[in-house]
C-alpha cells in the first residue's frame, strides 16, 4: 500500500500555505519556481475548499482562506504564464475564478454578520437572522463545488496536468525575471496612483493594483532586494487594507439597500435603510483616512524609492 496521501484531500494544512513563497530550492530556475509556487498555492485551495462548506463557525476562516488562496493561485498563473501551458493555465484559471466568486459571496455575508453579531441591539440581531439563510445558501454553493471538484478528484487531476506541462525553457534566470516582473507591476500601480482618486471607482481599481503588487512581492520576495520586502511591501499592504475597509463598507451598504427593498414590513425596511446610511458614513470615514495618509507627495516619494531599488538591482 502506498504511503502517499491523496493530494486531493490533504488532512493537514500545506506547509507553505502562508503568503510568502520560499524559493531557495528553485536554484535560479523560473520553471522550478513556478512549479514550487503553484504546488503550494494549489494545495491550500485543495485543503480549504472541503472545509469551507460547513455551517459551523469554524468554516468562517476556511471561507476567508479559500478566497485568498484562489486569488494567490490566479496571481501565480499570471506571473508564470510564459512557462505554463496556455490550455492548462486557462482551465485552471477558470476554476479558480469560479471558486473565488462563490467564496466571495460567502465571505461578504460572513463579514457583515460578524460585524453585527455581538451587538446587543435587537435590530442588529434581526439583521443577523435575516443573513443566516443567505449564508447557508452560500455554503451550499461551496459544497456543490466541493462535490464537483474535490470528491471526484477533478481538481487534483487538473493540478497534476498543469504542473506536468510546465516548460523548462526560459531565457532568463529567476532574479532577472523577478526584477522585470516587479518593475511591470510597480509601473501599473503608480500609473493608477496618478488617476483621479477622488472617484470611488478609481479607488477600487487602485485597490486591485495594490493587491496585485502585493501578490507579486509575496511570490518573488525570496529573490527580490530586501528593501522591497521590508520598506515597500508594508506600504502597499496598507493601501490595500485601507481601501479594503472602504470596499467592505460599500458592499455592506448595497446589501442593506437590497434587503430593505425586499422587506415587506415598513418598520424593518426603515431600520435596514438606517443601517445602510451608517455603512455609508463608515465608508466615508475610511475614505478620509486613506486620503489623509496617501498624498501625492508621499506617492511620488514611494515611486522614486522603488525606481532606485530596481536600478540598484539591475
Amino acid at each position: 500500500m502506498s504511503s502517499q496521501r491523496d493530494p486531493s484531500k490533504p488532512a493537514v494544512p500545506p506547509k507553505d500555505s502562508g503568503k510568502w513563497v520560499r524559493l531557495e530550492n528553485a536554484e535560479g530556475c523560473v520553471a522550478t519556481a513556478a512549479r514550487l509556487t503553484l504546488t503550494s498555492r494549489l494545495a491550500a485551495v485543495l485543503y480549504h475548499l472541503p472545509r469551507a462548506s460547513s455551517r459551523s463557525d469554524a468554516s468562517i476562516e476556511h471561507v476567508h482562506q479559500l478566497r485568498v488562496s484562489t486569488r494567490r493561485v490566479i496571481a501565480a498563473l499570471q506571473l508564470y504564464k510564459d512557462v505554463l501551458s496556455d490550455k492548462q493555465a486557462r482551465r485552471m484559471g477558470r476554476r479558480m475564478k469560479r471558486i473565488r466568486r462563490v467564496a466571495g459571496v460567502a465571505r461578504d455575508l460572513d463579514v457583515l454578520a460578524l460585524r453585527y453579531r455581538d451587538s446587543g441591539s435587537r435590530k442588529h440581531q434581526r439583521l443577523v437572522r435575516r443573513l443566516t439563510p443567505l449564508r447557508h445558501q452560500a455554503r451550499k454553493s461551496i459544497a456543490k463545488l466541493n462535490r464537483e471538484l474535490i470528491d471526484h478528484d477533478r481538481l487534483a487531476r487538473r493540478v497534476k496536468k498543469l504542473l506536468a506541462a510546465i516548460s523548462c525553457e526560459s531565457p532568463m534566470d529567476l532574479a532577472e525575471f523577478a526584477t522585470m516582473q516587479l518593475a511591470r507591476r510597480s509601473q501599473c500601480f503608480f500609473k493608477h496612483a496618478k488617476r483621479d482618486l477622488d472617484r470611488i471607482d478609481e479607488l477600487h481599481r487602485f485597490r486591485i493594483q495594490a493587491k496585485r503588487f502585493r501578490y507579486t512581492v509575496e511570490l518573488l520576495g525570496d529573490v527580490l532586494p530586501a528593501e522591497i520586502r521590508t520598506q515597500i511591501y508594508p506600504v502597499v499592504c496598507n493601501v490595500q487594507e485601507l481601501l479594503g475597509e472602504l470596499h467592505d463598507h460599500s458592499i455592506a451598504r448595497e446589501r442593506m439597500k437590497r434587503l430593505a427593498r425586499r422587506e415587506t414590513k415598513s418598520s424593518r425596511a426603515r431600520q435596514l435603510k438606517t443601517l445602510a446610511r451608517k455603512e455609508g458614513r463608515m465608508m466615508e470615514q475610511a475614505e478620509q483616512r486613506f486620503r489623509d495618509w496617501w498624498t501625492p507627495s508621499f506617492s511620488g516619494q514611494l515611486e522614486r524609492s522603488v525606481e532606485r531599488i530596481l536600478q540598484d538591482a539591475g
